[in-house]
């Protein structure tokens, strides 16, 4: 038995209190801390930009190839022929749709 004087630690008590503190902290990182790989979540953004690079650089690539295949030049020129042509046409069906009639 111990004579509890207001100077004196019980040390039984104070070795209770701590371990009661270490189970309950124990369970609350058990709780939140089990829930949240922070590794895994590192994992998955790193992959997520790479997806995302992955796809911009594709787009890149479309964007290039079908702009490399395209002479606007040569698209105006089939254009402006193409209006010299309906200008020059002739017979009955000639120039139906350039007032709007069918």
């Amino acid at each position: 038995m111990t004579n509890n004087k207001p100077n004196q630690t019980d040390v039984n008590q104070v070795r209770k209190q701590n371990q009661a503190s270490q189970q309950q902290q124990n369970a609350m990182a058990a709780e939140f801390g089990s829930e949240t790989d922070v590794n895994q979540v590192r994992k998955q953004n790193q992959q997520s930009m790479q997806k995302m690079q992955n796809q911009k650089q594709n787009m890149n690539a479309m964007t290039e190839e079908f702009a490399s295949e395209t002479d606007v030049n040569q698209v105006r020129r089939q254009n402006q022929q193409s209006e010299a042509n309906k200008s020059n046409a002739s017979g009955q069906r000639a120039n139906q749709f350039e007032n709007g009639s069918k």
